[in-house]
């Protein structure tokens, strides 16, 4: 089952007024394995439940690292990880998945510059 599920809806008031979902989770090679599969069954899962009539569109960043990385995703355990972030489906009649394969090594390694502080919903 996929980890660190964040609905950024749930973070922020702005986001939650928009006519769209706002979704983040990471998974391992197997359970993004699996996702492609069954889409549906994974969402469901995380407790995104999306109408028949929303179409899924998943687009993956670096999807030759990734297969390079993990023995064309049939390496379940390892350094690799998959985050996602998910957007649609509530006004919108598509569901789109960005996925982005790293190591765990590269978590907290990259300074970013925010926009504005966490304690702000906006800036």
């Amino acid at each position: 089952m996929p980890s660190k599920i964040v609905d950024l809806s749930a973070r922020s008031a702005i986001i939650r007024d928009e006519p769209f979902y706002l979704h983040f989770w990471e998974c391992t090679p197997q359970e993004y394995l699996d996702f492609l599969r069954d889409p549906r069954k994974t969402l469901s899962g995380i407790g995104i439940d999306l109408p028949q009539n929303v179409r899924i569109e998943t687009v993956m960043e670096n999807h030759d690292w990734m297969s390079a990385n993990t023995a064309a995703l049939s390496s379940a355990d390892g350094p690799v990880i998959v985050c996602n972030v998910g957007t649609g489906g509530v006004g919108i009649e598509v569901y789109r998945i960005i996925s982005y394969a790293h190591t765990h090594d590269a978590i907290g390694q990259y300074k970013k510059k925010l926009l504005h502080s966490e304690d702000k919903q906006e800036r």
